[in-house]
């Protein structure tokens, strides 16, 4: 299979995995020849790529970190959690986080979420998160097919499993992994109170709005510790996801140390705890692979070479390290174009990845720098190093994104939100 962007559909094609809403039923089935309704529709959704089943990439298999039934079970409670404290929770009309904080502290919300039973059947579909994980050798790199309405479930959930993974090979046991994936699940649940209006605004943030969006993550902190009671470790992966090494993050402008700690050192004032600086890399990830109403989704290479720009100043060093060595810059099934030499031009598809050689992966070509069909044909980079660059499957529409940050320079972003330059990765 191959994963083509909404723009490039064609009538007849064949969708090779299915498509589905926020509660986790179907909406478009795997085997489905696309109409132009289809088409149409897949549009409205805000739809930005499917996969495609076609007789030239065929034998690609679709790959995700987790299966489908984690997948779809973990997204809908996800979702069905974030619905109930929107719904009982004081909304996002209130003015500040003092006022959303003072009606927390009145107990009300705490009580509608005492032993209910959508706590329980999220701890569960986290158990089966985790167990899943632990059975992977390798980063897909290519997070779930979403839509606007599905966005905030599936990164949610994509950032659980890649931020396990890492957790994984930072030798963390079964309980701290299962308090790092629902500390991630539910990372962005203060976005509830924030309000679309601003968190889908296309155009530059003003600095109140771009602190109204700050507050996201005080607001999830204060949800996860004094609400849901699920303990400070997850509350805290919520408050600090946006904190960064150099001490330029928010919302308390903490510091780290590059360095995987263990024991005492896990706890120290003033530092970032460790579950949340993987949950910054995971999020920076996930977010930046992404379509969004106010930025195109970067090629995997490009988000590859972000995240190894910003260790060191945004990101814990040594934490990069281990979650790119399992993390391919090419993933299966994405569209690359070759950069030199005799293929130059020509455009194509990653058909195999060896894990001990991720960037160097077996590509099939398929057009020709003119955009006509080629008989296809496979090159192993691990033979034959030739230069590719992965193609970004956004659709950038003019006038409506900011520039996009570029990745080779590790640009101030804390300062460019500040004055309302720059979307925060959120």
């Amino acid at each position: 299979m191959i994963l083509i962007s909404v723009d490039d559909l064609r009538v007849g094609m064949t969708l090779g995995v299915g498509l589905h809403n926020r509660e986790g039923h179907t909406l478009l089935g795997p085997g489905v020849s696309l109409t132009a309704a289809y088409i149409a529709r897949l549009r409205e959704l805000g739809c930005w790529a499917v996969w495609i089943d076609d007789e030239e990439t065929r034998d690609i298999p679709y790959e995700h970190n987790l299966s489908e039934s984690t997948r779809l079970g973990a997204a809908a409670e996800i979702h069905r959690t974030f619905t109930l404290a929107a719904r009982q929770g004081p909304g996002p009309g209130a003015a500040s986080a003092g006022e959303i904080r003072a009606a927390f502290q009145g107990g009300w919300l705490q009580r509608t979420f005492d032993n209910h039973p959508a706590i329980e059947r999220l701890m569960t579909q986290v158990d089966h998160l985790v167990g899943e994980v632990l059975d992977r050798p390798l980063l897909t790199g290519l997070g779930s097919l979403r839509s606007w309405d599905t966005y905030t479930f599936h990164h949610c959930l994509d950032v659980a499993a890649s931020a396990t993974m890492l957790g994984r090979l930072v030798g963390y046991d079964m309980e701290t992994l299962k308090k790092l994936a629902i500390g991630c699940m539910l990372h962005d649940v203060g976005k509830i109170f924030i309000g679309d209006g601003i968190l889908n605004k296309v155009a530059p943030l003003t600095l109140e709005e771009s602190r109204r969006v700050e507050e996201h993550t005080v607001l999830g902190y204060l949800f996860l510790r004094d609400t849901l009671r699920l303990g400070i470790l997850p509350a805290h992966v919520a408050y600090q996801h946006h904190e960064r090494q150099d001490g330029t993050g928010f919302p308390r402008g903490l510091t780290g140390t590059n360095r995987v700690v263990h024991g005492l050192e896990i706890h120290v004032p003033g530092q970032i705890l460790p579950l949340a600086e993987i949950a910054a890399i995971a999020d920076f990830h996930d977010s930046r692979s992404s379509y969004h109403p106010y930025r195109k989704a970067s090629a995997p290479d490009q988000v590859w070479n972000m995240i190894r720009e910003r260790g060191g100043s945004h990101f814990n060093r040594e934490m990069v390290d281990l979650f790119l060595s399992v993390l391919p810059p090419y993933p299966l099934g994405s569209r690359i174009v070759v950069t030199g030499g005799r293929w130059r031009g020509h455009t194509g598809v990653v058909s195999r990845v060896d894990r001990h050689a991720l960037a160097q992966p077996v590509i099939r070509l398929l057009e020709d720098p003119s955009g006509e069909r080629v008989e296809p044909f496979e090159l192993d980079l691990g033979k034959l190093p030739v230069p590719i660059k992965g193609v970004s499957l956004g659709g950038r529409r003019p006038g409506l994104y900011l520039d996009e940050t570029s990745p080779d320079r590790v640009l101030d972003e804390a300062r460019q939100v500040a004055n309302g330059e720059l979307r925060a990765d959120m």
